[in-house]
């Protein structure tokens, strides 16, 4: 199968809240209340994501979508500034995403590659990511990378509480860039 992956663009906003509400209630059916992903609505995804990539200069932020051989898009990659200043790192990657049936392809690693070669053209040294401790299957693949630090966070999610783990890279050079497929620099 052929991929793209590219920058995306406002005209992508209507794919990629399909792709995110798509992802959320296949990954995170029984870890997270039905009632949170049942209740996801088209319009308040497309209107998150206007403003996302509409504000992605601002905010530093980037995003990166992944386009199948038919140019539908059935991923994306968010990530820009650590918005969790309590811990010292530079960027953080918010979310990697794919749809169902494209996941367990190297997909996924080809995302986190692309974003860390966005981090190090941004002079962006460390990163941090969270993901749901219940999400086995997110924390193996993340876990893969070898973060060098790890915390755990309790968050709220619709007035429920959920642990996240958090995973940290203090120096992205020091990441073997060859054991995941990234060209050195």
């Amino acid at each position: 199968m052929d991929i793209i992956i590219r920058s995306a663009t406002i005209s992508d906003v209507s794919a990629i809240a399909k792709v995110n509400i798509e992802s959320w209630r296949s990954t995170y059916r029984g870890l997270v209340t039905d009632s949170i992903l049942d209740n996801m609505k088209l319009d308040t995804y497309l209107e998150k994501w206007h403003h996302i990539l509409t504000s992605a200069e601002e905010k530093d932020s980037f995003c990166f979508v992944v386009e199948n051989d038919e140019d539908i898009i059935v991923g994306y990659a968010l990530s820009g500034k650590n918005s969790h200043l309590k811990f010292d790192f530079n960027a953080e990657l918010y979310a990697i995403y794919l749809l169902k049936e494209y996941q367990k392809q190297g997909i996924g690693k080809k995302l986190f590659r692309k974003s860390l070669e966005e981090f190090k053209k941004r002079s962006l040294q460390s990163f941090l990511l969270f993901v749901l401790s219940s999400n086995l299957g997110a924390r193996e693949f993340y876990e893969s990378f070898k973060p060098d630090f790890t915390a755990n966070e309790s968050i709220t999610i619709d007035n429920a509480q959920y642990c996240d783990v958090c995973y940290g890279w203090s120096n992205i050079a020091n990441i073997p860039m060859e054991q995941f497929f990234i060209s050195p620099e």
